[in-house]
């Protein structure tokens, strides 16, 4: 009797189906899309506006100077109008308590007080509207410089025009 041998069976490793990768990176691009469009909106605000833009007006005035308008020069902001938040930024204590009253007295909207985490050394004023006269206007009446206000949006804060922090330097203010 003839012995027929036995082929080996080669063995090839079983391919796995990926289709369940595609699945998953269908409904990932699918939810990317998705969350690309509901914040469509959003994305388009990031754009919108460049905060700096004030800045750009300055150095066309300075290249232009017959143009004639200037911000400072707009009619004044009525100061009830104006919220404020007062942070003690020098660690004195009573500090911030001491400006809410005379910016009360001033007619301000003082909204909150508070301290800081750190020490500042200079009185600095944080703009939360793209618009700063509101801010250059409480410079202004309390005689802090112009290069230490800044716009800083935050969209948490939903009612606080300007927040003031009060550095080491607030006694040359409490005389004015």
């Amino acid at each position: 009797m003839p012995r027929f041998k036995k082929k080996k069976e080669s063995i090839e490793p079983e391919r796995k189906s990926t289709l369940h990768l595609w699945i998953i990176i269908s409904l990932l691009v699918i939810q990317t899309i998705f969350l690309f469009y509901k914040n469509l909106e959003f994305i388009k605000d990031i754009f919108k506006t460049d905060p700096n833009s004030f800045y750009a007006e300055d150095e066309n005035k300075k290249q232009n100077p017959e143009t004639k308008t200037d911000i400072n020069e707009a009619a004044p902001v009525n100061a009830e109008n104006i919220r404020i938040s007062i942070y003690n930024g020098c660690g004195s204590s009573g500090i911030a308590s001491f400006w809410k009253e005379k910016l009360r007295n001033m007619k301000y909207d003082v909204r909150e007080t508070g301290n800081t985490d750190k020490k500042y050394a200079k009185t600095v004023i944080l703009s939360r509207t793209e618009d700063m006269k509101y801010a250059r206007q409480l410079a202004k009446s309390l005689g802090v410089k112009d290069e230490n206000v800044i716009m800083q949006l935050n969209k948490d804060l939903v009612d606080i025009d300007i927040t003031l922090i009060v550095g080491s330097d607030h006694k040359e203010f409490e005389k004015r």
